[in-house]
């Protein structure tokens, strides 16, 4: 066990010690069989029954911790207005002297809690920095240290003795901040993380989730620093989700995320994407400006205006610096965008902002028709990817008395495609080999023409990749082939990828210059085949390649 912070209150006679402390164990710590089978958010003892004969006394009081707003500009932390929120839905429980578990309840939405306690016993209260509910749906949110094993933080108060009458215990996590700079343990972190994906998960509850979230760890860690290399040092690069964690930048003077809810909760928005929704993005590097690739860029406006509908406040801000004093803020809800069109993340989350705080056809501040059409299964198991197209036609599909109002807003950010494959977009972002979104291919040896495109960068940005729809109506073994045409004076080393239902289903790899090919099975249905150049996406490429590539399908 690992002490992080000690530091002592006076309250109604009772001398309170609170440390912040990490529980090691494989997923989260040694106590988690102890814990796992609790699901009830009201008290559950688990006395012995010696103990029955035995004078109760209540045992309560409230939990919370210090939260540190941003300023009012929203660049950086304002440490002067740090003000004592409630930790909600967190695991809470009372210790023995020697360590057992006595009794275990949830805290409930104002940070309070209550048990009924042996008199005169020394006990102690534990807060654990965990949402966990078995009940459906299901949820199981951890805070842990990466640098300490994926230990669990814990917050535990002083061992004092119940005495002969009802009291109370109050529990707090400081913040750790002197004046101007970090002089103790940061026990708040890990309960700010917390209290934000408590926000995301009654949201989501509230709008009609009923589906179980798969277990995750959000790894914090005062080590934590943008440096690439080991998770287990703190060398995590930047804030990010990553199949069963997010990893959160905690590097006081440099870079901390722990009290920038809008950066955590766009990272769980991704974690929501694949959980409960459905995300074909490849990922990597991107900014506001920059043209994406349309899979990205939807991808990355979701979960912008995913964190600032959570939290009903469209100022994303990213706090940083010396005492976390700078930073950056941007407007989610700003329509006036640098790069409008199907491949901005910004156009992307402006959209999905100003629709759902928008009063026309539904009631404002509500995320029920946004998650309705990302958790339906037709969206989920579409032929095409997954694009602002894809939403849209969905939403006039399930919910047609909205699709004007989502339709309006797409137009302002000048996306005119009608379906779910963009049929008639006419922004092109200024790259000709963009449009049509989708090219029309058909297994009859009748070539259509690609142009793989580095313009606007590579790895995910517009024209990287080009794709072309595929029906197949009868099972079989189909030629693919893709050769570059024309003369460019470039050695090409073209692929393609198979998608189908949101699933890449094979990879079509280059062993030959200027061409790939190769037989394949498919099945009766729709594909996406995409097309791209490997220079294209090389992130060490600086050179500005376009390269044309002749593409048949020829059924065997």
């Amino acid at each position: 066990m690992q002490n992080l912070r000690n530091s002592s209150s006076d309250i109604s006679s009772w001398f309170l010690l609170l440390l912040i402390v990490s529980v090691t164990g494989c997923g989260g710590g040694a106590n988690k069989s102890q814990t796992s089978s609790v699901a009830s958010s009201s008290v559950s003892n688990i006395i012995s029954s010696a103990a029955s004969s035995t004078a109760l006394v209540l045992l309560s009081g409230t939990a919370t911790y210090d939260y540190v707003p941003h300023k009012n500009n929203n660049i950086g932390l304002n440490y002067p207005a740090t003000e004592q929120r409630p930790i909600r839905g967190a695991t809470i429980e009372v210790l023995s002297e020697s360590d057992v578990i006595l009794a275990v309840s949830r805290t409930a939405s104002d940070g309070s809690y209550s048990f009924s306690v042996p008199a005169n016993t020394l006990v102690k209260i534990r807060v654990k920095a965990e949402l966990l509910n078995n009940m459906s749906p299901s949820w199981n949110f951890k805070v842990t240290d990466n640098t300490n094993n994926n230990a669990l933080y814990v917050l535990v108060g002083s061992l004092t003795s119940t005495g002969g009458a009802d009291s109370q215990r109050m529990l707090n996590a400081a913040s750790g901040w002197g004046g101007s700079s970090y002089l103790f343990a940061r026990a708040a972190a890990p309960f700010a993380i917390l209290d934000d994906i408590y926000i995301g998960v009654m949201r989501l509850n509230q709008a009609g989730n009923n589906r179980d979230y798969k277990p995750l760890e959000l790894r914090w860690s005062t080590k934590n620093n943008e440096a690439d290399g080991v998770y287990a040092l703190g060398e995590i690069g930047t804030t990010f989700y990553d199949v069963d964690a997010i990893y959160i930048l905690g590097d006081a003077n440099n870079d901390t995320d722990e009290f920038d809810g809008h950066v955590i909760l766009h990272e769980w928005g991704h974690y929501i994407e694949e959980v409960l929704s459905r995300s074909d993005s490849m990922g990597g590097e991107h900014s506001d400006g920059e043209k994406l690739d349309m899979r990205l860029a939807m991808s990355e406006g979701f979960a912008n205006a995913f964190s600032a509908m959570m939290l009903d406040n469209p100022i994303y801000a990213d706090t940083s610096g010396s005492a976390q004093s700078s930073g950056f803020a941007i407007n989610i809800s700003n329509k006036v965008r640098s790069a409008k069109g199907f491949f901005s993340e910004g156009s992307v989350g402006a959209i999905f902002y100003n629709y759902y705080n928008s009063s026309n056809n539904k009631t404002a501040n509500d995320f029920a028709p946004i998650f309705f059409v990302l958790s339906n299964s037709n969206y989920l198991l579409h032929d095409t990817l997954t694009t602002i197209f894809l939403f849209y036609g969905q939403l006039k599909a399930l919910l047609s008395d909205q699709a004007a109002e989502f339709n309006s807003l797409m137009l302002e950010q000048n996306i005119n495609g009608i379906d779910e494959y963009g049929t008639n977009e006419i922004n092109n972002g200024d790259l000709t080999a963009s449009l049509p979104i989708y090219k029309e291919i058909n297994p009859d040896n009748v070539v259509t023409n690609v142009c793989s495109s580095s313009r606007f960068g590579t790895v995910n940005k517009l024209g990287n990749s080009q794709f072309l729809k595929l029906a197949i109506s009868q099972d079989g073994a189909y030629f693919i082939n893709a050769a570059i045409s024309g003369d460019s004076g470039t050695i090409s080393k073209p692929e393609i990828i198979i998608h189908n239902k949101g699933n890449s289903l094979l990879k079509l790899e280059n062993a030959t210059n200027n061409a790939v090919n190769g037989t394949v099975s498919l099945s009766n249905g729709n594909y996406i085949l995409e097309v791209y150049d490997l220079s294209n996406i090389n992130p060490t490429n600086s050179q500005v390649n376009t390269l044309c590539f002749d593409v048949q399908v020829i059924a065997n």
